[in-house]
């Protein structure tokens, strides 16, 4: 019984065998490949994170597009998070964000560390003057 290995199908017009040879490249390709799956899941996780200086965001005064750059909450949850808020004049705590439609226990837990809940009186974003 023998083996042979046809030179040809590694590219050397000389017909020498480069199996060895391809190993640095693979090597430069591996790093390459991490690099690059680095780079996208830190760019996932940028986008998930919530605004600048990851300061939480309060649910009392944000407006729609405070409200949808929140993992979960798009367009149509941030209308209803606000109607709720107009409704009952501010939440007072995160579990009656769970009475908004669409909104559960499992996206309120992941909301939880990412938001606030300031003041009832600044719900319309205005501030009390003396």
């Amino acid at each position: 019984m023998s083996f042979s290995i046809n030179a040809s199908h590694h590219g050397r017009p000389d017909g020498q065998v480069t199996m060895l040879n391809d190993r640095p490249r693979q090597a430069m390709r591996n790093v390459f490949a991490f690099l690059v799956l680095g780079l996208i899941l830190a760019a996932g996780a940028a986008q998930a994170a919530p605004e600048a200086g990851g300061a939480p965001l309060d649910l009392n005064r944000a407006t729609a597009d405070q409200l949808e750059t929140l993992p979960g909450i798009g367009a149509v949850k941030a209308a209803a998070i606000l109607e709720a808020r107009a409704t009952r004049g501010g939440f007072e705590s995160m579990e009656e964000l769970e009475e908004v439609r669409g909104i559960g226990p499992a996206l309120v837990a992941k909301l939880r560390p990412l938001v606030v809940l300031g003041s009832k009186k600044a719900k319309g974003g205005k501030t009390a003057h003396k």
